[in-house]
């Protein structure tokens, strides 16, 4: 499983400085967003963070931009930054023959931050992080950057340079900011995609018989129900139908074997009835049967409002089939009976059709549609490299992971993924929910269980979670052990 990080950026403590970041700031002909996560100075070193959002970039194919942070103080002093170099599909390609051809490998980490080609997997928040020595004239400069287009293949060079920050936050400014950063498992790719969905057939049967009636009682819509639901998976194209399970239940009133025998009997004749009209070919369309449906009957008294439930679903839980009946039968005076006879049995008497099926697999972009539509045929890793498409915390991107947990509601990595979406909007409640169900005995699970920790202020049990995570090799723990080593730092010199 591949592990996947993200920032996000979570004010641990009640004093806030005020940002030097310019408010909404966009460079490069307003196509790129620029976000000012840090930019301050401590000790001898100026720290700084800063997110560039890709998601809506376009560069011809045959081009390169280049982004160059600049810190310019006054009297004319600079210091350039790494830079990060974009490039187009095609120059790219030539990019890296060139890097192969000349052995430039060592060059190009000594010279630029990032060299990268722009596409589908690039295309989202990208995070700069730099840490320079401190100097004197620092203390009034600001935070520009240079956006270079480049004057090839026969185009005109397009450069400028903007504002993104208006200062550097000095170390006796205010207290810490910390940036706490979540983790995310990328699933599994699922190499069958092995759904099925469940229908309970309310069918009238006149008593002790077990042949279907079209025309009797609710059957004209229950038939018409189960053969719709059938009929719209055969008829999507993206589906593939493997069987049909049928199971017959009775309600437990009676003779042990002849509801066996019932139960089995109605169960026969649905799939005698979905042999003639519903398409599918008969050696698909199985029976089983289920007999008396005590179990069904401990559900329904369960979310009923019925007298002496508790002692009821004791009867039903710990008692013989036949010690039940007699037990149920004389409980209040024969009154508690009547009434499951009357309000509950008749939901017991039921066929169950469960329609099994395969979903194909889908591109990103197929993916995106159907996840608006039919989420339950897409896999968890298919949501993942969706949810990836949409800038980090975007409301598209929580959506996703979302979904998946809902489509998955069992699933332990869908749960750590959704409690990571949850973090990034500091959602206390549902982080919580799904953690409680996420994949534990993981560094990530350790991870984000740190992050809840440092929101909530619980920075002791954040520490220990965060160096269980780091144990297990997770890069996420290890920045959030330094950025609370930064925060215990701070808070150290705001009481001295």
């Amino acid at each position: 499983m591949k592990q996947v990080t993200y920032n996000i950026g979570i004010a641990v403590m009640l004093l806030i400085f005020t940002t030097s970041a310019i408010d909404a700031q966009t460079i490069f002909e307003e196509q790129i967003p620029v976000k000012i996560q840090r930019l301050k100075q401590k000790d001898d070193s100026v720290h700084l963070v800063m997110d560039f959002n890709l998601s809506s970039l376009k560069i011809s194919t045959d081009r390169y931009l280049v982004l160059t942070p600049v810190l310019i103080g006054q009297g004319g002093k600079e210091l350039r930054l790494p830079n990060i170099v974009i490039n187009g599909k095609q120059r790219h390609k030539a990019f890296l023959r060139e890097v192969a051809l000349n052995r430039w490998e060592k060059e190009v980490t000594k010279n630029h931050y990032a060299v990268m080609e722009l596409n589908r997997e690039t295309r989202k928040v990208f995070r700069y992080r730099q840490n320079t020595g401190y100097e004197s004239w620092m203390r009034d400069a600001h935070l520009e950057v240079i956006t270079d287009l480049c004057a090839c293949s026969g185009h005109s060079q397009q450069l400028e340079s903007e504002k993104v920050a208006n200062r550097i936050v000095m170390e006796d400014a205010k207290a810490y900011k910390a940036l706490a950063n979540v983790a995310y498992i990328r699933p599994e790719v699922e190499a069958v995609k092995s759904r099925s969905e469940s229908n309970d057939v309310f069918l009238d049967f006149p008593v002790g018989r077990a042949e279907i009636i079209t025309a009797y009682g609710n059957n004209p819509r229950e038939l018409a129900k189960i053969e719709g639901i059938i009929s719209e998976i055969r008829g999507d194209a993206n589906l593939q139908v493997t069987g049909v399970q049928i199971a017959g239940y009775a309600s437990p009133e009676g003779d042990v074997a002849f509801n066996d025998r019932l139960s089995r009997g109605r169960a026969e004749a649905l799939r005698h009835y979905l042999s003639m009209r519903s398409g599918i070919a008969p050696q698909l369309l199985r029976v089983g049967h289920g007999g008396e449906d005590w179990e069904g009957l401990a559900r329904l008294v369960q979310n009923s409002p019925i007298e002496q439930k508790n002692e009821i679903i004791s009867i039903i839980r710990y008692g013989s089939p036949y010690d039940r009946k007699q037990r149920l039968q004389s409980l209040g005076g024969g009154y508690i009976y009547r009434r499951l006879l009357n309000e509950l049995y008749p939901q017991l008497r039921r066929v169950v059709a469960r329609i099994d099926y395969n979903a194909r697999g889908f591109n990103v972009d197929e993916a995106k549609r159907i996840i608006k539509t039919h989420p339950q045929q897409l896999s968890l890793n298919e949501m993942f490299l969706v949810a990836n498409t949409y800038p980090e915390g975007s409301k598209e991107f929580m959506n996703v992971f979302e979904t998946a947990a809902r489509v998955f509601p069992d699933d332990p990595i869908a749960n750590l993924n959704a409690a990571a979406s949850a973090l990034l909007s500091s959602d206390e409640a549902r982080a919580e929910q799904y953690l409680e169900k996420a994949k534990k005995n993981t560094p990530e699970y350790f991870n984000n269980l740190g992050v809840l920790n440092m929101i909530r202020g619980n920075n002791a049990r954040a520490k220990n979670l965060f160096q269980r995570a780091a144990e297990g090799n997770l890069d996420a723990a290890q920045r959030n052990l330094e950025e609370l080593k930064r925060k215990e730092d701070a808070d150290k010199r705001l009481t001295n």
